[in-house]
């Protein structure tokens, strides 16, 4: 990987299968917020779907719901379903990086 900032290369890797041999899932947080200020329907419907898949979800004060540690499809599918009213952004990632 090339470090554009400190003009440095390094490489790295990281363990695809966990200790029993399943593929490590891509998994990581997603946000949303309305499209607009005033409609936060959109937002419960949400919120109501992930208790419904067993995430657990954060709603703050400015609107933006964070939902944790979603998987790639459900990531997928809850975009489809609610990008309409939705922005939408998520961060997916396997385990950190290693160095070797």
């Amino acid at each position: 990987m090339y470090d554009c900032l400190q003009d440095s290369c390094s490489d790295f890797s990281f363990a695809v299968y966990d200790a029993v041999g399943r593929k490590r899932p891509l998994q990581g947080s997603l946000t949303a917020t309305p499209l607009s200020g005033d409609s936060t329907l959109p937002l419960q419907d949400l919120i109501n779907y992930a208790d419904q898949l067993g995430y657990s979800s954060q709603l703050d004060e400015s609107g933006l719901l964070t939902i944790h540690d979603v998987g790639l499809l459900d990531a997928l599918n809850i975009n489809s379903r609610f990008g309409q009213h939705l922005i939408i952004s998520c961060d997916l990632r396997r385990e950190t990086p290693v160095r070797f």
